[in-house]
C-alpha cells in the first residue's frame, strides 16, 4: 500500500509523543496496525512490550487479527534465521499482547492486585440488572436513615427538591445522576465535596468572580450580535425598499445595541446592568399611509425579532440586582451541601454493598486501577498524580502505549494512561477525531483531545500533532459537499471546533471508470450506471394545512404529542420518498464499486442505509412504508422490549401468578389466548361480584350460584384451576424454568409464531428466558424480585432491546441509528428525519443541571412561597448544556455524512407549506455574507440538522430554490475565503404527491386487506400442490423409538426385554416416578443403582499393588472417605469380605499381576440399528454406542482380559451370564475392533459373593 506523507510519518516517527488527528476514511486502523508492525519487525519492542488500547472490544479483535495476518506473512517472505525465530516467538506472544479495551486493561491489573484494595480475588463485573436493584436498595436504606436521623438540613433539602408532588423519587434520581456524573472524575469524593464551595460566595466578592461569569456574558454577546445583525438587515431592507422613514429608530436601536455591547467589554456587572435597565427602544414611526405591506412587514418583523431578544435577557438577567443574584447563591449552598454529602454517602455504602457481594461495576475498574496507579490519589507539589510502584513497573513493561479512538476517553482514563505512559521517553501514540466525538452522553471529554490538538506544536520537540485529512473512502463529490457545509457551520467558539484547512477532508485515489454493463433484462443492455453524482437533499413539504385535521379535542394536545405525530407522518412520507429512489436506483441497473473485491457489481438492497438520529420513533413507520413498496429492510430497534405485545402479556401472567388481585393484569390474561375470553364472557363474569375484584368474581364464576351458562363457567373452572397449578410450581421452580413451562402449558410461543413476525415474536420471548436466566444468576432470586426489577426498569424509562433475527450478511436495506454506523462505511447512504428538532431536555428537566467544570446548576426554592425560579449558577450550566450539546448534534450530523462512499441522499420534512417560506427564510438570512464562517450566534440557533444544511446550502448556487421560497427577495453573494466545488441537486417535493404512492401501495395488497377485514381468500393455483406438501409423511424406516446414542447399559435392558417377549419395546408415552435422592446419605440406603455406583467407586480405587487383605482394604477404604471419594456413613454398606475373596481368586492374582491393567475405560464405536431392532428397513442406519469397561487387563502372557463388576443380588451364574451376556460383546467387540487385538477371556465379577464367572466369546 502507498502510504501518504502524513500517514508515513505517523507509522515512522520515533521518540516523541504523537497525537495523530484522523478524519473519517482516512486509514487511522491501518495506520495504527502498520506502526505495531513496524516496531515489532525493527526490533524496537516485543508485540507484550506493547499496550495498545482500543473502544470496543472488536476493535481490539480485529487489530489482532490484522497484526497476526502481517506476522504470518513476514515468517512466510523472511529467508533470515534470526529474524525467523524472533517472528515465530511474536506470533506465540501475540494471544497475550495487551491489545484490549481500557476496562479489560483495568480488569487484569485488578486481577493481578486484588489484594492491594482488599478486594475478593474472585470478583465479578456485575450485569446492569444487578446494579440497578443493589442501587435501588441502597438508596431505600440511605434515605429511611436519614430521615430517622431527622437532621434539619436533610429535611430542607428534601422539602426544596423532592416535596409532596415530586416524593422521594425525584430525590432518588437527582442522587442517582449526581454519582453516575462524579464516576467521570478522577477521584469522585474529592470532586463532590468541593461542588458546593462555589456557592459560598464571600462578601465583597461579584459574580465576575464566579465559575459562571464567562459562560452568561457570551450568551449576552451573541445575542447582542444577532440584534446587530438583524438590526443591520433592517437598515439595508429600508434603504432597499425606500422606507427612509424607518431609519431614525433603526439607527437610534442600533446605538442602544452598540452601547449594551460595549458594556460587556468593561467586564463589569453592575455596568451591564445598568445598561439594559436604563435603555429603552423608541416607538416606530409610522409609515406614509399607502406604504404597502410588503414594504412595512420585513422590517417591523426584524425590529420585532432583536427587541423581543433583548427583553427576554432583560427578564432573565437583569430583574434582579447583583447581590440580590448573589444572595440567590449563597441561600443554595447548604441545600447543594448536602445533596453532595448525601451522593457522597451513597457512593460509599454502593461500594460497600457490592464489597460485600464481590462484585464491581465498570466504573469500579477504572477507579480501583487509578487507586493502584497512583496510591491511592497521591501527588506532588505542583498537584501531579504521583506514580506507585506498580506503576513505574507498567512503565517499565510497555515500551509503547497507544490509544485508539482517543477523543472518547474520559478524565479517569485519561489519568490511568498518563501514569503508564512515559512522557519523558515520548512513547504515548493517541490516535482519533475529535470530530467524530459522540460520546458526551457516556461522558467522553472530547476537551482532552483538543488540549493536547492546540498544545502539542508548542511543547517541543517530544510532541507533535499529525493530522491524517486524505480520505480514502468516499467519492470526491461527497467530500466536497461535507466541506462545504462545515466551513460554514463548525465555528470554533460554540461548536468547540473549527474546520479549517487541516479539518477539511481530501480526497484520495479516485474510484476507477465502470466498465461493467448491468443486464436489465434479457433484451436490453444499457451502458454503465454508477452511484455517482450530485449530493441530493431532498426537502418535503406537507401542503396540508395544520388544522385542516384537528378535531376540537385534538387542540387541546400538547405541543409535544403534536410534534410527536408529525414526526411521524414526515417518517412515511420520507420512507417513501426514499423507497422511490432506491427502486429508481436498482430499476436502471445501478453498478457499486465493492471495497473487497475492488471491482463493479449490481447494486443491491445491502448497499443502501437509512441512517436516523433515534431509531425508536419512526423505524416501524418507515419499515411499514418500505415492505409495502417490496423492499426488505431491517431496524435494529433500541428499546420497545418491554412495550411488545407478547412479553406485555407474559409479564402479565407472570404478575398474576405472584399476586392473582390485580385487576387489569388479569383481564389481559384473561383476553389472551391463554384465557381465551371474549369481552363477553369477562363480563359476564364481572357481572357475577360487581363488588368485589376481578380474582374473586372468577373465583365465584365456577360455582354452582354464579348462574353463569354452563359451558362459560367450565372454562372458568379450567382455567382457575390451571392458574392454582402455576401458583403452586412458581414456588418452586426457577423463573426461567417456570416461564418455559408456562410456553409448553400454554402453548403460546407456538401460537406468536404462526402470526406475522413469528419470529421475531418467538425471539423476544426466548429473550424474555434469557434475562430471566440472566437475573438469576445475581444474589436475587425470585419471581417477586423478578418482577419487581422489571417494574424498576420501566419507572425508570429504561427499556431494553427487542430480539434481533437478522445477520449481518442479509440483503435488506438497513435502518439504523447514526451512532451505531461509527466506524462502518456503505455505498449509498440515505440521512432521513433531518428536520426533527434536537433533544435539549438535560439543559431543562432536572431540578439541579450538572457539568463537569462548572458543577451544579439549581434552582432558589422559597419553600414558605413556594417558589422557585433558576440562579445564576442555573442559566449558565443550562447555556454551557445546550452549546456543548449543539456542539455534539454537530459532530453527530458529520459522523452521519461521512459514512457514504459513493451516493449521499439528505431527506428532511421541513414542515408545512404555509410555514416553509418563514423557515426559508431565516435559512437565506445569509446569503449575500462573503465570509465563510457563518455567525456564532445563528450557528447557536439552529434547532435541527436541516436548520444548519439549509442555512449551508442556500448560499450554494444551486440554492436558488431556497432563496426564491423565502418571504424576502435576496441576492446570493460570493463567498471570498473559500473555494467551494461541491455538486448538489436541492429539491422541494411537494407531500401530496409522495401521499399518492402511500395509497396506490396501500391498495395494491388486496390480500392483506381481504385477511385484515376478516374475508375469504380466493383459492390459489397451488393449492393442490400445497396440500401435498403439507400431508408428505417421511417413512421412518422402523427407526422411530430408537435413539441415534445410546449406552451400553441401555442397550443390554433393550436386548433383554426383546428375548423376554415383554409390552413394548420402546415405551416414549406415560409418566415416569423419580424416586428421591437420599442427599447426604442420611438413613444409610441405597437403591441398587446407587450401590452399584458406590462398588464401581470403590473397585476403581483401590491399589491393586501390595497386600489386599480385609484389613488393608478397609485401611484404603477409609483413605478414600478421607479423600472424599466416598461418604464415610457408606463404609459399613461396603463388603469388604467379598472383594478380599475376588482378590484372592485366581483371577484376582492375575489381575494384581498383570503387565497392564486399563480401569474405567471409556469407548464408542458405531452399531447397525437393525442389530438392536429387526424391524429397521435397510443396513445403512447406525446407532451410536458408548460404554465404559471396568477392567481390561493384559495378563503375564501378554493376552487381554476383560472383567466386569455386577452388584446383582442374584448370582446365579446361568442367569447372570445370560443377563450380561450382550453387553459383554460389545466391550469385547469394542476392544478388538479399537486395539486390533483378540479379547482371550471374559469374567463377571459378582460384588455381592466375590464369585467369578467366565463367559465364552
Amino acid at each position: 500500500m502507498a502510504w501518504t506523507e502524513a500517514q508515513e510519518r505517523a507509522i515512522e516517527a520515533r521518540g516523541r509523543n504523537l497525537l495523530v488527528a484522523a478524519a473519517a476514511g482516512s486509514g487511522k486502523t491501518a495506520v495504527l496496525v502498520q506502526r505495531i508492525i513496524g516496531l515489532v519487525l525493527s526490533g524496537a519492542c516485543d508485540v507484550d512490550e506493547l499496550l495498545v488500547v482500543t473502544f470496543t472490544h472488536a476493535a481490539a479483535e480485529e487489530m489482532r487479527g490484522r497484526l497476526e495476518s502481517a506476522l504470518t506473512k513476514a515468517v512466510e517472505e523472511t529467508n533470515d534465521k534470526v529474524q525467523l525465530e524472533r517472528l515465530e516467538r511474536q506470533l506465540v506472544l501475540l494471544s497475550g499482547a495487551s491489545i484490549q479495551t481500557i476496562d479489560s486493561f483495568c480488569q487484569s491489573i485488578l486481577r493481578q492486585r486484588f489484594a492491594d484494595l482488599d478486594l475478593d480475588p474472585k470478583f465479578r463485573v456485575a450485569n446492569e440488572q444487578e446494579l440497578r436493584l443493589i442501587q435501588r436498595d441502597v438508596l431505600e436504606e440511605l434515605f429511611e436513615r436519614k430521615y430517622g436521623e431527622g437532621s434539619d438540613s436533610f429535611l430542607e433539602f428534601t422539602d426544596a427538591y423532592g416535596g409532596s408532588e415530586r416524593g422521594d423519587e425525584s430525590l432518588y434520581q437527582l442522587v442517582l445522576e449526581l454519582y453516575k456524573f462524579s464516576q467521570s472524575q478522577p477521584f469522585p469524593i474529592e470532586w463532590l465535596n468541593g461542588l458546593s464551595e462555589n456557592f459560598n460566595i464571600e462578601q465583597g466578592k461579584g459574580l465576575s468572580d464566579t465559575p459562571w461569569y464567562n459562560i452568561i456574558l457570551m450568551e449576552i454577546k451573541l445575542a447582542i450580535e444577532k440584534a446587530l445583525g438583524e438590526n443591520d438587515e433592517a437598515q439595508e431592507q429600508a434603504l432597499a425598499m425606500g422606507a427612509d422613514f424607518y431609519m431614525d429608530n433603526l439607527k437610534d436601536d442600533r446605538a442602544i445595541l452598540s452601547s449594551m455591547e460595549e458594556s460587556l467589554e468593561e467586564g463589569s456587572w453592575q455596568n451591564i446592568y445598568d445598561t439594559f435597565r436604563n435603555k429603552s427602544f423608541g416607538k416606530l414611526k409610522s409609515a406614509p399611509k399607502g406604504t404597502p405591506d410588503e414594504v412595512k412587514e420585513p422590517i417591523k418583523a426584524l425590529r420585532d425579532s432583536y427587541k423581543k431578544s433583548i427583553q427576554a435577557l432583560t427578564e432573565k438577567y437583569f430583574m434582579e440586582s447583583e447581590e440580590e443574584m448573589l444572595d440567590d447563591l449563597r441561600a443554595t449552598a447548604p441545600v447543594l451541601s448536602e445533596l453532595t454529602g448525601v451522593t457522597a454517602e451513597f457512593l460509599r455504602d454502593y461500594a460497600a454493598a457490592k464489597h460485600e457481594k464481590s462484585i464491581v461495576d465498570f466504573s469500579d475498574l477504572e477507579h480501583f486501577t487509578l487507586d493502584i496507579l497512583s496510591s491511592r490519589g497521591q501527588r506532588d507539589a505542583e498537584g501531579r498524580l504521583i506514580p506507585s510502584d506498580t506503576a513505574v513497573e507498567l512503565q517499565d513493561r510497555y515500551k509503547t502505549v497507544m490509544v485508539d479512538e482517543y477523543q472518547d476517553t474520559n478524565g479517569v482514563q485519561e489519568s490511568i494512561l498518563q501514569l503508564i505512559a512515559s512522557p519523558e521517553k515520548g512513547n504515548l501514540f493517541a490516535v482519533g477525531d475529535v470530530k467524530q466525538s459522540i460520546y458526551r452522553f457516556r461522558l467522553a471529554d472530547p476537551s482532552l483531545f483538543l488540549k493536547k490538538y492546540h498544545e502539542y506544536p508548542h511543547l517541543g520537540e517530544l510532541y507533535e500533532k499529525i493530522d491524517l485529512s486524505k480520505n480514502f473512502r468516499s467519492r470526491k463529490g461527497i467530500l466536497s459537499a461535507i466541506n462545504f457545509i462545515f466551513a460554514q457551520v463548525m465555528v470554533k467558539g460554540t461548536m468547540e471546533l473549527s474546520y479549517d484547512e487541516d479539518a477539511m477532508l481530501y480526497p484520495g485515489p479516485d474510484y476507477p471508470a465502470c466498465s461493467v454493463k448491468s443486464d436489465l433484462n434479457s433484451n436490453n443492455c444499457l451502458e454503465p450506471s454508477t452511484l455517482e453524482g450530485p449530493v441530493e437533499l431532498a426537502l418535503i413539504v406537507d401542503e396540508e394545512d395544520d388544522d385542516s385535521q384537528r378535531s376540537v379535542s385534538d387542540e387541546v394536545s400538547s405541543d409535544e404529542q403534536t410534534d410527536d405525530e408529525d414526526d411521524l407522518k414526515g417518517a412515511a412520507l420520507e420512507a417513501q420518498f426514499i423507497a422511490n429512489r432506491l427502486k429508481e436506483i436498482r430499476g436502471k441497473g445501478t453498478m457499486v464499486f465493492d471495497s473487497v473485491t475492488k471491482n463493479y457489481r449490481p447494486f443491491q438492497w445491502r448497499d443502501a442505509v437509512i441512517l436516523l438520529r433515534s431509531v425508536r420513533s419512526v423505524a416501524n413507520e418507515m419499515l411499514e412504508v418500505l415492505r409495502k413498496n417490496d423492499i426488505p429492510a431491517y431496524a435494529s430497534v433500541d428499546g420497545g422490549y418491554f412495550e411488545a405485545q407478547e412479553i406485555r402479556i407474559m409479564l402479565a401472567l407472570l404478575s398474576i401468578l405472584d399476586n392473582a388481585r390485580q385487576d387489569i393484569k388479569l383481564a389481559a390474561v384473561l383476553l389472551s389466548p391463554i384465557g381465551g375470553m371474549t369481552p363477553e364472557d369477562l363480563a359476564k363474569i364481572r357481572l357475577v361480584a360487581p363488588e368485589d375484584d376481578l380474582y374473586t368474581a372468577l373465583i365465584k364464576s365456577g360455582s354452582l350460584e354464579s348462574g353463569l351458562d354452563r359451558e362459560l363457567a367450565e372454562r372458568v373452572v379450567a382455567f382457575t384451576d390451571k392458574l392454582s397449578h402455576w401458583r403452586n410450581i412458581s414456588r418452586e421452580l426457577s423463573v426461567p424454568e417456570l416461564v418455559w413451562q408456562l410456553y409448553r402449558d400454554t402453548g403460546y410461543y407456538d401460537y406468536v409464531g404462526g402470526l406475522s413476525g413469528g419470529l421475531l415474536k418467538q425471539a423476544n420471548l426466548r429473550m424474555l428466558v434469557d434475562r430471566a436466566a440472566a437475573f438469576e444468576k445475581t444474589d436475587f432470586r425470585g419471581l417477586f424480585r423478578f418482577l419487581r426489577f422489571v417494574e424498576r426498569m420501566r419507572e425508570m424509562d429504561t427499556d431494553l432491546a427487542a430480539a434481533r433475527t437478522l445477520g449481518e450478511s442479509e440483503n435488506v436495506v438497513r435502518i439504523m441509528s447514526i451512532h451505531k454506523s461509527k466506524g462502518l462505511e456503505f455505498p449509498l447512504v440515505f440521512v432521513a428525519s433531518l428536520g426533527k428538532k434536537f433533544n435539549l431536555s438535560d439543559a431543562v428537566r432536572p431540578m439541579v443541571l450538572m457539568h463537569r467544570e462548572l458543577g451544579l446548576g439549581p434552582y432558589r426554592v422559597e419553600l414558605e412561597g413556594p417558589v422557585e425560579y433558576p440562579t445564576f449558577a442555573r442559566n449558565a450550566v443550562a447555556q454551557k448544556i445546550r452549546q456543548e450539546s449543539k456542539a455534539e448534534e454537530m459532530r453527530v450530523l458529520y459522523v452521519a455524512l461521512t459514512r457514504a462512499r459513493e451516493k449521499l441522499i439528505l431527506v428532511g420534512s421541513a414542515g408545512k407549506a404555509d410555514k416553509f417560506s418563514k423557515r426559508a427564510e431565516r435559512w437565506c438570512r445569509y446569503t449575500e455574507s462573503t465570509v465563510c464562517a457563518l455567525p456564532e450566534y445563528a450557528v447557536m440557533e439552529a434547532n435541527s440538522f436541516l436548520d444548519w444544511i439549509g442555512m449551508a446550502v442556500s448560499r450554494h448556487h444551486s440554492g436558488e430554490v431556497l432563496i426564491d421560497s423565502a418571504e424576502t427577495p435576496r441576492k446570493r453573494g460570493n463567498i471570498s475565503d473559500y473555494k467551494d466545488d461541491s455538486n448538489w441537486s436541492i429539491s422541494i417535493v411537494p407531500g401530496s404527491a409522495i401521499e399518492k404512492c402511500l395509497v396506490s401501495n396501500q391498495s395494491e395488497d388486496t390480500i392483506l386487506q381481504s385477511v385484515k377485514e376478516r374475508q375469504p381468500l380466493p383459492e390459489g393455483r397451488f393449492r393442490t400442490k400445497v396440500e401435498t406438501l403439507l400431508r408428505w409423511e417421511y417413512d421412518k424406516l422402523g427407526l422411530e423409538g430408537i435413539p441415534a446414542k445410546m449406552s451400553v447399559t441401555e442397550l443390554k435392558r433393550r436386548m433383554s426385554e426383546r428375548r423376554e417377549d415383554s409390552a413394548p419395546m420402546f415405551p416414549i408415552w406415560g409418566e415416569i416416578t423419580f424416586r428421591q435422592p437420599n442427599f447426604g446419605g442420611k438413613g444409610k440406603s441405597l437403591s441398587p443403582s446407587e450401590y452399584g455406583t458406590l462398588m464401581h467407586s470403590v473397585m476403581q480405587n483401590i491399589d491393586i499393588n501390595g497386600a489386599l487383605g480385609e484389613d488393608e482394604l478397609r485401611e484404603q477404604i477409609n483413605g478414600m472417605a478421607e479423600r472424599e471419594i466416598l461418604q464415610e456413613e457408606f463404609i459399613p454398606l461396603i463388603r469388604v469380605s467379598d472383594i478380599a475373596r475376588f482378590f484372592s481368586s485366581p483371577l484376582g492374582q492375575r489381575m494384581q499381576k498383570a503387565r497392564e491393567v486399563y480401569r474405567e475405560l471409556p469407548f464408542s464405536r458405531m452399531l447397525p440399528a437393525r442389530s438392536i431392532s429387526t424391524g429397521v428397513k435397510g443396513d445403512d442406519e447406525q446407532v451410536f454406542i458408548q460404554g465404559i469397561i471396568d477392567v481390561l487387563f493384559r495378563d503375564e502372557d501378554g493376552r487381554l482380559i476383560l472383567l466386569d463388576y455386577k452388584t446383582d443380588r442374584d448370582t446365579n451364574h446361568k442367569r447372570a451370564a445370560d443377563r450380561h451376556r450382550k453387553q459383554i460383546e460389545v466391550y469385547a467387540e469394542a476392544v478388538e475392533d479399537i486395539l486390533g487385538e483378540p479379547v482371550a477371556e471374559c469374567y463377571l465379577c459378582m460384588l455381592q459373593d466375590g464369585s467369578v464367572i467366565p463367559l465364552k466369546k
